[in-house]
C-alpha cells in the first residue's frame, strides 16, 4: 500500500513538472526568437553601415578621379 502511494505521488510530481514545462515552452520560444531577431537586426544595421561607408568612398574616388 505504501509503495503505491509513493508511486502515485512521484507520478503526480512528474505530471506536474511536465505541465509546467509545457506552459513555459511558448515563453522560451518567444525569448529565443527575440534574441535571434535582435542579433539579426544588429547584423543588418552593421552591414548597411558598411555598404554606406564603401559607397561614400567610391563616390569620393569617382569625384576625385573625374575632377
Amino acid at each position: 500500500m505504501f509503495a503505491r502511494t509513493a508511486t502515485n505521488k512521484s507520478n503526480n510530481q512528474k505530471t506536474e513538472m511536465l505541465q509546467r514545462a509545457r506552459a513555459a515552452l511558448p515563453l522560451t520560444k518567444i525569448r529565443e526568437r527575440a534574441f535571434e531577431g535582435a542579433f539579426f537586426s544588429v547584423a543588418l544595421i552593421a552591414m548597411a553601415g558598411w555598404v554606406y561607408f564603401i559607397t561614400l568612398l567610391l563616390v569620393r574616388l569617382f569625384l576625385w578621379f573625374f575632377s
